[in-house]
């Protein structure tokens, strides 16, 4: 079933409250919203969603391996977990261009943090200790939770096909997709049950939040693959402009700066008829959405429904 990326800017927790309900009513399976150090805490905002709904699972997607100590996200996905009746998620990935430029973090060892993450929380839902020095285990119960993972980069993309229960691919490039799920289908080769495609494309719906839209455009288009962002004529030093004002909240001028090659690959038309044959051939389990408001949500959930139906 669909799931729902959550994409209302800093959102209050009664944003995210009513966007979960609708998602919930028109069938959503999922919906993740974003860990942004300057917005609202997810984790709170996860709590006010969880005493509002009854079935649809929640989680960060996506936080990252590093803002946060692992120990600290078990004990945040398993206090969810108490509020949710164990309808929880966990999202992962490297983290945006605020990690590296703002926080100062490098994200070389994005994959590897990745690991030691998911190991921290499969060892604390186990009853084990969360290091072998004090021996401490969490005083609560952690149901572990279904492991959704995005990337972009080959290390990335590997650790998703080898851990993941779910891959996320968010707003790939038309031209990239191949590559991607190639990456995934390489490292899961070895597994009982490879994890499951969740294709959320980047499409227009009628023009409704084209300004939101463009934002993931920017973004997608700036973390997107070096070859890939070479086809486009998009060089390193205008990938280096794009952070800089990303960083600084300029989105308009950060999308004044991507080709209208990159955006030209990244945004697809919303026809089932044309999306449902690519989706086949790449081996998509399921479809998300990203979830701009409450008004809009029902009918995007309803849309990606319909194309898992062609599935």
């Amino acid at each position: 079933m669909a799931g729902i990326i959550g994409h209302i800017v800093n959102p209050t927790p009664d944003d995210a409250r009513q966007l979960a309900i609708a998602g919930e009513a028109a069938g959503a399976e999922w919906m993740g919203l974003a860990d942004a150090f300057w917005w609202r805490d997810v984790w709170m905002l996860l709590a006010a969603v969880a005493d509002s709904t009854e079935r649809i699972r929640i989680g960060p997607a996506m936080t990252n391996p590093y803002l946060r100590h692992p120990f600290h996200t078990a004990s945040a996905l398993a206090t969810l977990g108490e509020l949710a009746a164990d309808r929880t998620m966990l999202g992962i990935a490297a983290g945006g261009s605020e990690v590296t430029h703002a926080a100062h973090i490098s994200r070389s060892d994005a994959a590897e943090q990745t690991r030691n993450l998911i190991d921290v929380v499969a060892r604390a839902a186990r009853s084990e200790p969360l290091d072998a020095s004090s021996g401490r285990s969490l005083d609560l119960d952690l149901a572990m939770p279904r492991t959704l993972i995005a990337g972009r980069g080959r290390a990335m993309l590997t650790v998703a096909g080898e851990l993941g229960d779910d891959v996320l691919l968010w707003a790939i490039p038309r031209s990239d997709l191949g590559r991607t799920v190639a990456i995934v289908h390489d490292a899961s080769a070895g597994r009982a049950t490879p994890p499951r495609l969740i294709w959320a494309p980047l499409v227009d719906h009628g023009g409704q939040h084209r300004d939101s839209m463009m934002h993931v455009a920017v973004y997608a288009a700036l973390n997107s693959a070096p070859a890939v962002r070479a086809a486009w004529g998009l060089d390193e030093d205008t990938v280096t402009e794009i952070r800089a004002a990303l960083v600084a909240g300029g989105t308009a001028a950060a999308k004044a700066l991507v080709p209208d090659a990159a955006l030209d690959d990244l945004v697809m038309s919303n026809n089932i008829g044309a999306l449902a044959p690519i989706a086949r051939s790449l081996g998509i389990g399921a479809i998300a959405t990203p979830g701009f408001s409450a008004d809009s949500v029902g009918g995007q959930v309803a849309w990606a429904i319909e194309l898992e139906s062609h599935l």
